[in-house]
C-alpha cells in the first residue's frame, strides 16, 4: 500500500510538473506536405520554422513563455488535410496554425478552421477562393492567383513581346484557377494562346508536347507542381521545343529543390520561375537576418523561398498573440486584422474589405527569376533585375 501511495504521489507531482511545463509554452500549429510529391516543401517549413523559432526564443519567447510547433503532414491531400487541421484543433488545442502549400489542401482546410474558429494564416496556397470565401478567421500572407497573373506573369508576356503563349495546367484546384485568370489576361491583350489540362502527379507528356510544338508558341506557362515539371521540362528539350521556346514554371518552388539539375540536365538552362527571393534583393532588414540566420544554421544560402514563406507567417502568429497579450481565438483575430510588421518581403496589413479575395489576404513582391549558366538572375519587374532576360 506504501508503495502505491508513493506511485501515486509521483505521478500526480510528474503530471503537476508537465502542466507547469505546458503552461510555459505557446504552440503554433503548422499544415503542409511532409510526405508525398511535395514532400520538399516540407523540409523547406521545417527550415523556415526552425529559424522562426530560434529568433522568437531568443528574444524571450512570446507572453514570457516559449514558442512551439506542432506541425502536421498534410501530403498534399485535401482529405488528409482537413483530418491534421481538425487534430490541431481539437487534440493539440492549439490557438493558431498557420502554413499550407497546397490550394486543395488550404480549401479543406479553411473549412475546419472556420468550423472550430481557430485563426489560420495560409502562406503558399494561391487559390483565390481561400480568401474569397471572407471567412473571419482566415488570413493569407503569401501569394494569390490573381495577383501573380495580374501584376507578374502577364505584364512579363506582354512587356516582353512575347506573341503567342501556351498555357499548360495542372487539374487541381490552384492549377485550374490560375489558368483561368491567365486566359482572361491574355485575351485582354489580345495574346493568341492555346490551353492544355495533365494530370496533377504526370511523369509522361510527350502527347502534350507533340500538340504544343504543333502550336508554334514562344513561351509555355507551365502551371505544373512537383517534380511533374522536371519531367515537363526535361522532355520539351527532348522534343526540341525548348530552350527556343521559353518555359516558366508558375509555381516556382520545383525548378529550386535540390532534385532539379539532376532531374532535368541541361534542359534546366534559360527555364524560367516564379519567386519572391533572390540573394541580391532584400526589401528589409529583416530579409537581411534571414539569409544571414539560415546560411549560419544550415552552411549554405537558402534556395527554396518557402523557407521565408513559413518563417513570415511563424512570426506574424507570434506577433498578433504578443499584441493581443491572450491565446483567445477572437483577440488573435482583432490584433490580426491591426497587424503592421515588418517581415522578409515587406509591412505586412491585411485587407479589410469583404467581398473579394482582398479580405484577410496580403501579397508579398514576387519575381521572374531565369536561369542563366545555373545561376539565378532576377529578369522582372525591371527595377528588381540583377540581369536581362535570354532567349
Amino acid at each position: 500500500m506504501r508503495r502505491l501511495m508513493v506511485l501515486v504521489t509521483m505521478a500526480a507531482v510528474l503530471g503537476m510538473v508537465s502542466m507547469a511545463w505546458a503552461a510555459d509554452i505557446i504552440k503554433i500549429g503548422v499544415v503542409g506536405p511532409r510526405t508525398g510529391p511535395a514532400a520538399a516543401t516540407g523540409k523547406a517549413f521545417e527550415e523556415g520554422i526552425a529559424i522562426a523559432l530560434d529568433h522568437l526564443n531568443a528574444k524571450g519567447g512570446v507572453l514570457g513563455k516559449q514558442v512551439e510547433v506542432v506541425f502536421e503532414d498534410t501530403g498534399g491531400v485535401p482529405e488528409k488535410a482537413a483530418s491534421a487541421f481538425e487534430k490541431l484543433a481539437t487534440r493539440d488545442k492549439v490557438p493558431i496554425v498557420v502554413g499550407e502549400s497546397h490550394s486543395s489542401s488550404a480549401l479543406a482546410e479553411i473549412e475546419v478552421a472556420n468550423r472550430y474558429k481557430v485563426p489560420f494564416i495560409i502562406c503558399e496556397a494561391w487559390h483565390d477562393d481561400i480568401t474569397k470565401k471572407n471567412y473571419k478567421w482566415v488570413f493569407r500572407a503569401g501569394p494569390v492567383n490573381s495577383g501573380v497573373v495580374d501584376f507578374y506573369i502577364a505584364p512579363f508576356v506582354k512587356d516582353n513581346g512575347f506573341k503567342k503563349v501556351a498555357i499548360v495546367r495542372e487539374n487541381s484546384d490552384w492549377g485550374v484557377g490560375i489558368a483561368e485568370r491567365t486566359e482572361t489576361n491574355m485575351k485582354n491583350f489580345g495574346i493568341p494562346f492555346t490551353t492544355l489540362k495533365v494530370e496533377r502527379e504526370s511523369k509522361d507528356f510527350y502527347t502534350e508536347l507533340t500538340k504544343i510544338k504543333a502550336e508554334n508558341p514562344d513561351i509555355i506557362l507551365a502551371y505544373i507542381y512537383g517534380t511533374g515539371l522536371h519531367f515537363f521540362v526535361s522532355q520539351a528539350n527532348e522534343v526540341g521545343l525548348s530552350p527556343k521556346c521559353l518555359i516558366l514554371d508558375g509555381a516556382g518552388p520545383p525548378s529550386l529543390w535540390d532534385t532539379f539539375w539532376k532531374n532535368v540536365g541541361k534542359a534546366g538552362e534559360l527555364e524560367l520561375f516564379m519567386s519572391s527571393m533572390h540573394e541580391k534583393v532584400h526589401l528589409t532588414p529583416t530579409s537581411r537576418k534571414f539569409w544571414d540566420d539560415y546560411k549560419k544554421k544550415y552552411g549554405k544560402d537558402p534556395t527554396d523561398y518557402k523557407t521565408r514563406s513559413i518563417y513570415n507567417v511563424v512570426l506574424i502568429a507570434a506577433d498578433a498573440i504578443h499584441r493581443a497579450k491572450s491565446t483567445e481565438n477572437e483577440a488573435i483575430v482583432a490584433a490580426l486584422e491591426k497587424t503592421n510588421l515588418e517581415v522578409t518581403t515587406g509591412i505586412v496589413k491585411f485587407g479589410l474589405k469583404q467581398g473579394s479575395y482582398e479580405y484577410h489576404q496580403w501579397m508579398p513582391p514576387m519575381l521572374v527569376v531565369q536561369w542563366q549558366d545555373q545561376k539565378q538572375v532576377v529578369v522582372y519587374p525591371k527595377d528588381a533585375a540583377t540581369g536581362s532576360l535570354k532567349k
